[in-house]
């Protein structure tokens, strides 16, 4: 399934949040992720039909469980959707990390499209 949505700016959290997760994604996920998260607007709710979910389920009281979902980025880097269950955004927002600085790597900016293909 591809997902195809508008890059936005965040709310300046996501590095905070990915380090404390770090440790979560590496062994759950089996990568070391860039220190940010890259926001997409989708729209509307995704539905991820079945997709392989990995969810972590932090032992710190002051994390929430996240749900997360591997991707393929542009065709050229592996990633993932996190959702996490306690969020401000809404639900036309999703969340995306991967081992590099996607912002930067792809020259991206606000109103940019990109495409994740799940896997």
């Amino acid at each position: 399934m591809q997902i195809t949505g508008e890059v936005v700016s965040g709310l300046g959290q996501g590095s905070f949040y990915v380090n404390k997760y770090l440790p979560y994604f590496e062994t759950v996920l089996g990568f070391t992720c860039f220190p940010g998260t890259l926001n997409m607007n989708v729209k509307k709710k995704l539905d991820f039909n079945g997709a392989k979910k990995y969810t972590i389920m932090p032992t710190e009281k002051d994390l929430a469980q996240v749900d997360c979902y591997l991707v393929r980025i542009n065709d050229e880097f592996d990633g993932a959707i996190v959702i996490p269950h306690k969020t401000r955004h809404g639900d036309d927002i999703i969340e995306v990390i991967a081992s590099v600085d996607l912002r930067n790597t792809i020259g991206l900016k606000d109103g940019d499209k990109l495409t994740c293909e799940l896997v």
